[in-house]
């Protein structure tokens, strides 16, 4: 097991038994033999009653992403007269995706550029670009750490490269547009309304770049889990 996959005191976590209902609570205690402390899971008010030897699962963050690992309850603790919750966990903790990165499903606007070494340095720190050439307009479709998959009326062609702009709004201080080199690995055309699916690759990545896809791709994840719950009445 990674150690960014362990669980440690202080960790937010989420408890559901149906992965509709997340209740949430913090690790006061963690053992090496896969025993933690928890508060009471709670979610606007409302506390989840815990059974002992009841079997629940857990959810927690990274940022290489969100995992998930099945708890049982085998005891509970008073302290200062609060009740905690010890768990034992069934399973190492696993990610919540089966490919190497998360491919999350969003819509945002994309600018596509005729690839020019160095020039997307230029597209950062520019609005008016007069050393590329633009190409088309896109819409994100889905987007990972390692790529992305994009609707356009451009005829991309497969090992073509571009230069992206993206227009990510992270609501922090570091905001989009961010530029990214991409190859073209697959074109599947006239889907989406008459518009072309693109797949493409990153390359040249820095690690500001990929820091900031990962940790955008995390908060838009967490961000669509609170809009399930405001939806569901939680």
């Amino acid at each position: 097991m990674s150690k960014g996959s362990t669980l440690t005191v202080g960790d937010k976590v989420d408890l559901t038994r149906d992965r509709r209902h997340f209740y949430k609570t913090t690790v006061w205690d963690a053992s090496d033999k896969g025993l933690i402390l928890i508060g009471a899971p709670v979610y606007k008010g409302a506390q989840m009653h815990l059974e002992l030897n009841e079997e629940v699962v857990l959810v927690f963050y990274r940022d290489t992403g969100r995992y998930v690992t099945k708890m049982k309850v085998v005891g509970f603790r008073e302290r200062e007269e609060v009740r905690y919750t010890l768990l034992e966990q069934l399973m190492p903790p696993e990610k919540n995706q089966r490919r190497e990165f998360y491919r999350l499903h969003v819509s945002a606007p994309v600018q596509l550029f005729e690839y020019q070494e160095g020039i997307e340095a230029t597209l950062s720190i520019r609005d008016s670009v007069k050393e590329a050439n633009m190409f088309a307009d896109a819409k994100i479709k889905d987007i990972s750490v390692s790529g992305i998959a994009l609707t356009t009326k451009w005829r991309c062609k497969e090992n073509e490269n571009y230069v992206l702009k993206l227009a990510l709004q992270t609501g922090g201080n570091n905001q989009g547009p961010l530029t990214i080199c991409a190859r073209v690995t697959r074109t599947d055309p006239a889907q989406e309304g008459g518009a072309n699916v693109v797949g493409m690759r990153f390359f040249g990545l820095t690690k500001d770049k990929r820091d900031f896809l990962s940790k955008y791709i995390i908060a838009q994840q967490q961000r669509m889990i609170v809009q399930v719950k405001l939806v569901e009445g939680e």
